[in-house]
């Protein structure tokens, strides 16, 4: 059991209120195949310059950032990746290597083959984590670090004004361990979107077809994240970041995800916050286009 509400620390990617924008965009470029430590991951990308790489987070795939693609696409190199098992594509294996390092390895070297220097990283939940993860070990791949709510909820635990934090959502993982031993994957994803953005359940109907179909598609790997190792990211490891960090929040977040991204905020040194107005926990969707101004002026600040 604390192995299972270790790793639930780290899961949380899906919005409800805001989500239609995925209809919205356009046709995506189209998706490529890119070898990365011993596995093909797929991705698109668009724009020229230096890439920002977008990581998603739990129960998604590189379709979440579709808000997100013309806009930096028209000043970088727009990237966006799906993690080992999400997405569309057959799993290399049984879901063996599923876990928080085994990802932040993978992007690791999904960087490098792009053969274009340091990026600037973004990265929401539990791509969130995986992009601090990557910051504290290979510094040199990132230019700049965008942290969206990210899945750190080990730093909570640090402190007591925190634990309060940390018992609500560990109560409000409950349904959802539940549900995942009962070997019903679309009800836990049902409360997890519940969970993370403070709706309720009959919300996940209202989504559009289309991102319903990424959510459940990739809720067959919610079993191999919970029983997957879980990875702690304290504030010392914080501590040594240099990189220009942003950290990004939303102004209806639940409080679980605001204290996390406050706590992340007072770890990194010299790092900036920024609120979303009129959003939840994956405010790239509730507030498009809050969140990548706030985004883009940052990269344009540090650029400058």
């Amino acid at each position: 059991m604390r192995r299972i509400r270790a790793q639930a620390l780290a899961v949380a990617s899906i919005s409800v209120g805001g989500i239609a924008a995925l209809a919205q965009s356009g046709n995506p470029p189209q998706v490529r195949q890119m070898r990365a430590n011993g596995v093909e991951l797929a991705y698109v990308e668009q724009g020229q310059g230096t890439p920002v790489v977008f990581v998603h987070g739990a129960v998604t795939d590189l379709r979440f950032w579709e808000p997100q693609r013309s806009a930096f696409a028209s000043q970088y190199r727009f990237v966006a990746y799906s993690s080992r098992y999400h997405g569309t594509d057959p799993w290399p294996d049984e879901g063996t290597h599923y876990s928080a390092e085994t990802h932040a390895a993978d992007l690791v070297a999904f960087m490098s083959a792009l053969k274009a220097g340091p990026v600037h990283l973004v990265g929401l939940s539990y791509g969130g984590m995986l992009a601090a993860m990557v910051a504290t070990k290979e510094p040199q791949l990132v230019r700049t670090l965008t942290l969206a709510e990210p899945g750190l909820f080990s730093l909570l635990a640090e402190h007591p004004e925190g634990k309060s934090a940390l018992e609500q959502w560990n109560k409000g993982f409950e349904p959802i361990v539940a549900a995942i031993k009962a070997g019903d994957n679309v009800q836990a994803t049902r409360h997890l979107a519940t969970l993370v953005t403070g709706g309720s359940p009959d919300e996940f109907d209202k989504i559009p077809a289309g991102l319903r179909e990424v959510l459940l598609g990739n809720a067959r790997t919610l079993p191999l994240l919970l029983a997957s190792a879980p990875m702690d990211v304290t504030c010392e490891m914080l501590r040594g970041i240099e990189i220009p960090t942003l950290v990004v929040r939303g102004e209806r977040t639940p409080g679980f995800f605001a204290k996390v991204s406050d706590a992340v905020g007072r770890c990194i040194p010299g790092s900036r916050m920024a609120v979303i107005p009129d959003a939840s926990h994956a405010m790239a969707y509730d507030n498009p286009a809050a969140f990548n101004r706030e985004v883009l002026e940052f990269l344009s600040g540090v650029k400058s």
